[in-house]
């Protein structure tokens, strides 16, 4: 149905002369940079009422920094009096602000009150509501939000109430005016527009909503172009645009979410689903209207790629119709069977009736059966659009064309037909050597580069090692093993040593109808046929390797430590010694091809009546046959200083021995790393000594080339580096197993051979991570910092791999280098985000779909939900408030350009300026990567959100690791310690604003509670409950942390009291609330109480402790503390009447108990200078200049930690001295 209101022509210029007259001036402004004058240009009539003067006036005004007047602007053009496609008014029966969210709230966040009666005068249809912090802070966190503040049309009274500064002149003539202005409005008569089609105009106003990050907004105004009947290219632009707008929808993990009606926590559950709702819902209407698009336009063009994209997006769409629809059948299931009588729930319920756009929950129902309709529609849709691209007459048929058609078929599980249409594509061929000269197939098809240019869509025919990749996958599906098995060895023959296809050929052949044993024995005999007719030049790894998979794959199937098992165990023995034999000396990456075989084999060699230092026969046998091979390689004894020249053949043989050196050592470390009772012992017996180690490297060091100089040269790595990375392991594991009465001597020594092989070896990044672990155990934060960033880690690295180093950071007390490390990983992602976007486009421009699919799926499922992004907005937020302004500028040690004081930059520390900073935060947290989002994600977090982050840390960077791992943060230490994060931000927020929100009592009576106070007190309770159901259990039950955190909580709870206590109640008296605060206050002293008997008790690590607590638990209290004495000054229980009111004498034992913690601190930071250690110059291993230069880097970064953190604990002490005073 088509609306009945005559729709006027949209406003342009009359002929192209009179365009090109007008723009050509304003275009010119543009692209000079000068926005002035094209402000000025676009101001002049009758030109300004044109639309694409409008549009450029938007963008100049975005260029100019007016982001408001360029929004307000933005929307007279797509919205004010724009009647929406198939509605009979001028969009009544759905608001502009539903329509168009997205850009009302951006308009609305950055509005105040003079913008609203700006905007009333205007008339612009601008009903805009202004929210503070806790109202902000709700709505992004789907929480029940109550509006009380002034609306646009109370705005204007407001404002000039508030002003106050008008004489009677100026204040008639601008009555007069408004007057007739107001006059001139009503007797008008409203022109109503259909939607911008022109592409000129609405490309225009594309570039400022891709800069303001307003995709949803950019997807709409293209969606409502084509419903209005745009061209070709604006169809082709918008298919783009509801793509790459789906890049910004977080992919979740859906499945095994279920929610029980009866669950206690159903509540927390159901709210936290709102996000993924909405996430979902987004998805499938992004999809949906890519598909109606691309379906519009193929019809338009009849181009195979049009096709191809109606295809790919129907697929894409059912893809996220099937997660939408499990999530609304699961939330239809429970919310039906629960009642109405909670607030709470009643909320969910409107909330999920708001975003399907249903009435109530009951149709949800019907909802779901009409969407399961569209998913038994979609994959046919897509087969048919499909076969037209594979059929074609010219037979040129891209890799692209084929994979969309075999999608629609494995999408509605047709694997048979998809097999034989993959038998019959025509390919390029393997060519490699080995590979079947028979399988000529079509040849590429590209000329040159004006061939690609020139082509609509992909190009590039089907490889047939893709083809025989899918074939065989395919035939394992359906039970096909002959044909499975056959395209493997068809592969293998090209591929040797693809390690894959020897693992496919297994799957083919042991469940084939043969029997197991006869299967394996097939393919051992397949690989001695490969090795046999081997020709290249090097002994192939691939098949000698599957040997030993082979051997594993017997002892697996052994049931008990019989006989059979025993051959079994001992036949895997023998193919791991023939394997390190042969390529030991070949291969560095000999020992990593065995090392699971290794591990394998320990556990399998144990038997049940063994204990954990008792050895099996087989794993001594191994051991000695290591030993033999370390011996018998040992060059050192025959290594003179002076023996530097050498011939090529000898350089080469002593590289060769120094290999099976290594690979020997690294076997015992390896078998000897999984008995931990006798690790020791068995490396005594078994491994070289310390010393013999750091002879054996300095001696490679004289008949080894060395590295070219730092400024320029080779950057190669030495081969006896790895004796140094195992040497410093054994002395890592030594400190961890042994006591040395409180000194460091095997981390120094340690430390100072990393340091010394750096200075050989500067490009080796094994030895960098090494020595940065060693450092950070030393307490040498900022020493393992600068050896970090010498790493050169940039781009995605930051993401996977700053792992290394933040905790560090935090546990070294370097809060601000913490900070900017975290800040850098969050611009990365904001970066990425919009590069991806483009560059996914560009490749479904060219047809390359699924490349496409593959980067908008790596931005969706990788990068937002990165649980390192997450940690570092957690971290952001806890260093706010201890940022020092010394660390932002280069200068000599001893020196400071300010004070170091809580919140000099950012954060909030219990000052007046709380106040701003937390509307602030509430602001910023609009953005999903800003650091202040992690208040919501938070807020949404169940016990089980673990699994909806992304853990892209590059643990293999540590594969050097083999006798001592360093324990890195696991996923869910990192979750729980970003929730709790956030979720005490949240906290602070709302304290600070609910406190600023008071009012103080008259005459002894408590005060008249207003709608503003009641409300930010019920956010902060809520927000309370929330935190205590989320973070119960996520400390151990005596910690410092969860003392203190019961301290926040209990000053939370201090806080609602005072305010609002029983407000309407008889019994709600400034007597009873001062009681209930007692009581409270005297709680939270117990807790602090408990935290310093926890902290005393604590005798490892005392001054990496104070670090780590500072931000996450004394700052927080800290905060709350003064917040609190804030409120009591405002209710007339100031600091210094702590003798004659109660509230003020407990508030006052609080503080005084919480400085006797603060200066325990300080005592163990004292003690933190210090390094213990027993040696003062050399040792066996190193000489005494690198150990001396080593113990002075740990002392001076000790001295640099206790530098950046006594003074915040200094002020504290000072502060909290202060509750000492008396009237």
């Amino acid at each position: 149905m088509t609306s009945t209101k005559p729709l006027a022509p949209r406003p342009g210029p009359p002929n192209d002369q009179t365009s090109a007259r007008v723009l050509h001036p304003i275009y010119q402004a543009l692209d000079t940079h000068n926005y002035t004058k094209a402000l000025k240009l676009t101001s002049a009539a009758p030109q300004n009422e044109w639309d694409i003067v409008r549009a450029l006036r938007v963008h100049a005004l975005g260029r100019s920094g007016k982001r408001r007047e360029a929004l307000v602007l933005l929307w007279e053009v797509i919205v004010k009096n724009v009647v929406l496609p198939g509605s009979e008014d001028d969009g009544a029966t759905k608001k502009y602000e539903e329509v168009w969210p997205e850009l009302y709230e951006k308009i609305a966040s950055i509005s105040d009150a003079n913008d609203l009666v700006n905007d009333v005068s205007n008339n612009i249809g601008l009903n805009i509501q202004q929210l503070d912090a806790v109202q902000r802070l709700d709505t992004y966190a789907f929480a029940p939000v109550v509006n009380f503040s002034a609306t646009a049309e109370s705005a204007p009274k407001a404002a000039a109430t508030s002003s106050g500064q008008s004489s009677s002149a100026k204040s008639k003539g601008k009555a007069s005016k408004s007057k007739s202005t107001s006059k001139g409005k009503a007797t008008s008569k409203i022109v109503y527009f259909p939607p911008v089609t022109d592409e000129t105009v609405l490309s225009t106003l594309a570039v400022t909503l891709r800069i303001e990050g307003m995709l949803d907004t950019l997807s709409e105004m293209f969606f409502q172009a084509m419903e209005s009947g745009a061209d070709e290219h604006v169809l082709e632009e918008a298919v783009c645009v509801h793509f790459q707008a789906s890049c910004d929808c977080t992919e979740l993990e859906i499945t095994g979410d279920e929610i029980n009606a009866n669950d206690e926590d159903v509540l927390w559950k159901l709210q936290s689903y709102l996000p993924k709702l909405q996430t979902l819902l987004n998805l499938t209407k992004y999809y949906e209207r890519m598909q109606s698009s691309s379906l519009q336009l193929a019809k338009l063009s009849s181009e195979s790629l049009h096709f191809q994209w109606t295809s790919v997006s129907s697929l894409w769409y059912s893809e996220g119709l099937r997660q939408l629809l499990s999530i609304l059948e699961m939330l239809h299931k429970v919310l039906v069977s629960m009642d109405d009588s909670n607030e709470d729930l009643k909320h969910i319920k409107e909330s999920v009736a708001n975003m399907v756009g249903i009435q109530e929950v009951n149709e949800l129902s019907s909802t779901c059966q009409k969407m399961k309709q569209k998913l038994a529609l979609l994959p046919r849709l897509a087969e048919s659009l499909s076969t037209r691209m594979v059929s074609k007459p010219d037979g040129n048929v891209s890799e692209n064309d084929w994979d969309v058609y075999l999608e629609t078929l494995l999408v509605q599980g047709k694997k048979d037909e998809a097999l034989k249409v993959l038998e019959t594509i025509e390919c390029t061929p393997m060519l490699m050597e080995g590979a079947d000269k028979s399988l000529t197939g079509v040849l590429p098809l590209i000329d040159d580069e004006n061939t690609i240019e020139t082509h609509v869509g992909s190009i590039l025919p089907y490889t047939q090692r893709k083809k025989l990749e899918r074939i065989a996958s395919l035939s394992l599906e359906l039970s096909r093993y002959e044909q499975a098995e056959e395209c493997y060895r068809e592969l293998l023959g090209c591929f040797p040593d693809q390690w894959t296809y020897w693992l496919g050929l297994i799957d083919a052949c042991k469940t084939g109808e043969q029997d197991i044993e006869e299967g394996l024995n097939k393919c051992r005999s397949y690989a001695e046929e490969v090795i046999a007719n081997n020709t290249q030049m090097h002994s192939l790894r691939g098949p000698h390797l599957f040997f030993v998979e082979l051997a594993s794959l017997k002892v697996k199937r052994s049931n008990d430590h019989g006989k059979e098992m025993e051959q079994n165990i001992a036949s895997l023995r023998e193919e791991i010694c023939k394997y390190g034999e042969k390529f030991s000396s070949l291969a560095s990456c000999c020992f990593a091809d065995l090392r699971p075989y290794l591990c394998f084999l320990t556990k399998a060699s144990r038997s049940d009546e063994m204990s954990g230092s008792s050895i099996s026969n087989d794993v001594k046998l191994m051991l000695e046959w290591a030993k033999r091979m370390w011996t018998e390689n040992s060059q050192a004894a025959k290594t003179s200083q002076s023996e530097v020249d050498l011939s090529h053949d000898e350089a080469r043989e002593r590289r060769s021995k120094l290999r099976a050196y290594i690979f020997a050592i690294q076997f015992v470390y390896c078998m000897a790393a999984d008995f931990e009772r006798v690790t020791l012992s068995l490396l005594e017996e078994y491994a070289p000594a310390n010393k013999q180690l750091a002879v054996e490297w300095r001696s490679s060091l004289t008949y080894l080339p060395g590295v070219a100089p730092k400024d320029g040269g080779q950057k190669e790595v030495l081969p006896g580096d790895e004796l140094v990375l195992l040497l410093s392991q054994k002395l890592q594991q030594t400190a961890s197993i042994e006591a040395f009465d409180s000194t460091t001597t095997p981390l120094l020594e340690a430390a100072a051979l990393l340091e010394e092989a750096m200075d050989h070896s500067p490009f080796n990044p094994h030895l960098k991570i090494a020595a940065l672990e060693v450092f950070s155990q030393l307490g040498a934060s900022h020493r393992a910092f600068s050896i970090y960033q010498e790493m050169g880690v940039k781009q995605i690295q930051i993401d996977s791999c700053s792992y290394l180093i933040l905790p560090s950071l935090i546990t070294g007390g370097l809060y601000t280098s913490a900070a900017r490390l975290s800040s850098s990983i969050l611009r990365l992602h904001s970066l990425t985000s919009k590069d991806i976007k483009d560059f996914a486009s560009k490749a479904l421009q060219n047809g390359y779909l699924f490349k496409a699919k593959e980067m908008s799926t790596f931005q969706r499922a990788k990068m937002r939900p990165s649980l390192q992004l997450l940690y570092s907005k957690g971290l952001v937020m806890d260093c706010a408030s201890l940022l020092n302004a010394n660390d932002f500028e280069e200068i000599a040690s001893g020196e400071q350009i300010s004070a170091v004081k809580l919140g000099t930059e950012k954060g909030l520390c219990g000052v007046d300026d709380d106040i701003r900073r937390s509307e602030q935060i509430a602001s910023d947290s609009s953005s999903y990567f800003n650091a202040p989002y992690i208040i919501h994600e938070a807020a949404n977090a169940t016990s089980d959100g673990i699994r909806v982050y992304s853990d892209n840390r590059d643990m293999d960077i540590n594969s050097f690791e083999i006798l001592h791992r360093k324990q890195h943060l696991t996923q869910r230490e990192m979750f729980n310690d970003s929730v709790h994060r956030g979720l005490t931000q949240g906290l602070l927020v709302r304290a600070v604003m609910a406190v600023e929100a008071a009012k103080a009592p008259k005459k002894g009576k408590v005060p008249k509670s207003t709608e503003e106070t009641g409300y930010r007190c019920l956010s902060l309770t809520r927000a309370l409950a929330r935190a205590r159901h989320c973070l119960q259990g996520s400390f151990d039950a005596d910690s410092i942390d969860q003392s203190l955190l019961k301290v926040v909580f209990s000053l939370c709870d201090v806080i609602t009291v005072v305010i609002v206590g029983d407000s309407g109640k008889e019994s709600d008296t400034l007597a009873n609330r001062e009681s209930r605060a007692v009581r409270l206050l005297e709680a939270a002293t117990l807790h602090v109480k408990e935290a310093q008997t926890f902290f005393i008790s604590t005798k490892d690590a005392q001054g990496a402790l104070v670090c780590q607590l500072l931000p996450t638990c004394i700052v927080p209290v800290y905060t709350m503390t003064e917040t609190t004495a804030r409120l009591f000054s405002l209710f007339g229980w100031g600091k210094r009447k702590r003798l004659t009111k109660a509230a003020a004498g407990a508030l006052a034992d609080l503080a005084l108990s919480f400085r006797s913690l603060v200066s325990d601190l300080l005592q163990a930071m004292a003690k933190h200078r210090h390094v213990e250690h027993g040696v003062s110059g050399e040792t066996l291993l190193v000489g005494g200049d690198v150990m001396k230069r080593v113990v002075n880097e740990v002392t001076q970064s000790r001295e640099m930690t206790k530098d950046r953190v006594d003074p915040f604990l200094d002020q504290m002490v000072v502060d909290l001295t202060s509750y000492q005073e008396e009237e």
